[in-house]
């Protein structure tokens, strides 16, 4: 199929509640180890370690996803979080407020109090995020300033999870995303930044979406353009096949923005 002809994350086909219950919710998603265990254990050894910390974290990841924030809401005292459309905004809420029929995330809390050791704390670790979010946004895509009216402080870290080759209908778009990322950070702070190389797209019911292909010589590119000093870069080859997506590899960067661009 002509990648052309994908659906796009910001278009009304994409449905948050069913992207969670295709790729988050347990085992019967054949890479669940690859894109929820992979990215709980690498923010767990970031955060854990101490060289991210600060006060405020804001987040610009997808489909109203909370797993990442579950280690995060140890160390920064307020997550401000940044969707993309407003069924996103509502799902998140939903989960916020415990509404009935909200995204179950349970798989991740559960795999996150396992990995430290404690296996009985799993509700405690998701009311710890509902307390931490302070603030949820919209980041318009059509926009040039995408938060704007919205103006948010420069903080100590931008957490963003599987978006921005979601957002950035090309190359040049794609370059232009870090740095928007960027003026959200203080001089010295951090973009923990997760993504795959050379994935084209990825099917949510009967609904191919566009992913933005590139590789690791483009990403690294990307950032220094972007103003950031990368101080790790951790690269998980696929060993798994799968119909829903298709990527050869998971990236995980932790980035220090070096100076102003």
């Amino acid at each position: 199929m002509d990648s052309s002809l994908h659906k796009h994350y910001h278009d009304e086909e994409f449905d948050p509640k069913a992207f969670v219950d295709t790729y988050f919710c347990g085992k019967m998603f054949s890479l669940i180890d690859e894109i929820v265990d992979y990215p709980l254990k690498k923010l767990h050894e970031t955060f854990s370690s101490g060289r991210v910390k600060g006060d405020t974290l804001i987040d610009i990841s997808s489909g109203a996803s909370v797993y990442q924030l579950l280690s995060a809401s140890d160390i920064f005292k307020e997550i401000i979080v940044v969707e993309f459309t407003e069924p996103n905004i509502q799902e998140f809420d939903q989960w916020i407020k415990k509404d009935p029929g909200a995204a179950d995330w349970s798989y991740a809390a559960k795999a996150l109090c396992e990995l430290e050791g404690n296996r009985e704390g799993w509700q405690v670790k998701e009311d710890k995020v509902r307390r931490a979010v302070k603030q949820v946004v919209k980041w318009d895509v059509s926009k040039v300033k995408p938060l704007d009216p919205v103006v948010l402080p420069q903080v100590d870290c931008v957490l963003s999870l599987w978006c921005l080759h979601k957002i950035s209908r090309d190359k040049e778009a794609y370059r232009s995303n870090p740095r928007k990322c960027a003026s959200l950070l203080n001089i010295g702070g951090h973009l923990l930044l997760f993504g795959v190389f050379n994935m084209t797209y990825y099917k949510i019911g009967e609904h191919k979406f566009f992913f933005l292909t590139f590789d690791e010589k483009f990403l690294r590119e990307a950032l220094k353009d972007a103003g950031y000093v990368i101080e790790n870069m951790d690269v998980l080859p696929s060993r798994k096949g799968c119909d829903l997506c298709n990527y050869e590899s998971v990236v995980y960067v932790i980035a220090r923005k070096e100076r102003e661009v």
